[in-house]
């Protein structure tokens, strides 16, 4: 049974770096071969998809509060577990015994719940199907790891600990997980098979929210179908479809970029997506590799500016200043290629299809009030972090 706690301790482990660390090195180690992975068989390729926004500005201000809800939840989560950490450590080093005060005093397992708060909140601000899943099975994984916790303390200290247990809850005051369980499944003579019959609903259930939730989505996002050039064009700020389109009208009526969509269109290419940003938006890299010449920042790192991503309710800026402001109607649109799994090239109706990746192509900067394009860039096709499927919105 040790040996069994190990490696679900060690599964833990492992889900928290891939939880915490979504933009740093794990991409390039494990976690991107393993979406490049999903992502070649159509059966999972939609692991690899968001449900909720990501890269965009919604047109929903519940959307755009979810993000900055979840940045919050992530930071207290964590926060909050820590100061249980250094409460059980520093119980140990004392020899104390079972530590019952603090965040202990209400609930025997406050670690627990608090880095599931976390995980929720990054889960909000990274909302890849995969990670969803990853999420479920984590509490799942807690959940069985508290019992057993309970177990052998109560092999070890008996009666007291069993006094600790009926002043206390595991998890969640009221009890709410034990009574949907008890009401739903008293039937049941197996709790084992019980609780693998919740797993199965839980599963099945959250994923199914996902998927109304990513229509949810695209429908509160910028994107404008432009099938006369074979075109998908997303928004990452709010703006009317007509601006949208004459936007890309004026990058298309650039002698460069006109000459080089022909090219690739006689090597076969069916479609295109484009996704328009301001100049100075932050996560460029989610589509490709960040060109930041011509972008001038106005505020330097600060402390204040770190408080006000982790805390976005406290910060001076709302979530479109944090993407990138508009300024003078400069605009970078980046024209990326759309391939099916097999490498095939995917038409622009298609372009929204979990199935369906988006590299990029060609970086165009315009200035939308007098009609100009100020650069036209060849890009490689690949992201900050490679060829790895990256959000659409």
């Amino acid at each position: 049974m040790h040996g069994s706690v190990a490696i679900f301790y060690l599964l833990i482990g492992l889900e928290i770096v891939i939880m915490v660390s979504p933009f740093a090195a794990y991409f390039y180690a494990g976690y991107g071969p393993l979406l490049n992975t999903l992502y070649a068989f159509p059966a999972t390729a939609w692991l690899t998809g968001f449900f909720l926004p990501h890269a965009v500005v919604s047109e929903s201000a519940v959307l755009n509060f979810v993000n900055g809800f979840g940045r919050t939840l992530f930071s207290l989560g964590i926060l909050t577990f820590l100061i249980g950490f250094l409460q059980i450590y520093a119980a140990k080093f004392r020899r104390k015994g079972v530590v019952t005060g603090i965040l202990y005093r209400r609930i025997r397992h406050p670690q627990y719940l608090f880095l599931a708060i976390s995980g929720l909140g990054l889960l909000l601000f990274w909302p890849r199907f995969f990670i969803l899943i990853l999420y479920v099975n984590m509490l799942f994984v807690y959940y069985l790891l508290a019992r057993y916790e309970e177990q052998r303390m109560i092999e070890q200290h008996g009666d007291s600990y069993r006094a600790y247990m009926d002043q206390t809850v595991m998890f969640l005051p009221g009890k709410p997980g034990r009574k949907i369980f008890h009401s739903l499944f008293s039937w049941s003579n197996s709790k084992g098979s019980a609780l693998g019959l919740v797993y199965a609903i839980a599963l099945a259930l959250v994923v199914t929210v996902a998927f109304g939730l990513r229509s949810y989505t695209i429908s509160q996002t910028s994107i404008t179908p432009i099938p006369e050039k074979q075109l998908m064009a997303v928004s990452i700020m709010p703006q009317p479809d007509e601006s949208i389109q004459n936007i890309v009208e004026i990058a298309l009526q650039d002698k460069t970029v006109s000459e080089a969509i022909q090219n690739l269109q006689q090597k076969g290419h069916k479609g295109f997506m484009v996704h328009l940003m301001p100049r100075q938006y932050m996560m460029q890299g989610l589509f490709a590799q960040p060109d930041m010449s011509g972008i001038q920042r106005k505020h330097r790192p600060s402390f204040g500016a770190a408080i006000g991503f982790f805390f976005p309710f406290l910060g001076r800026r709302d979530h479109g200043e944090m993407m990138g402001v508009t300024n003078g109607g400069s605009m970078r649109l980046i024209f990326s290629q759309l391939t099916w799994p097999n490498g095939e090239y995917a038409s622009a109706d298609k372009a929204l299809s979990f199935t369906v990746k988006h590299l990029p192509l060609l970086r165009v900067d315009v200035e939308s009030e007098n009609g100009k394009v100020l650069n036209v860039e060849h890009t490689a096709p690949r992201n900050y972090w490679g060829q790895m499927p990256m959000p659409v919105f």
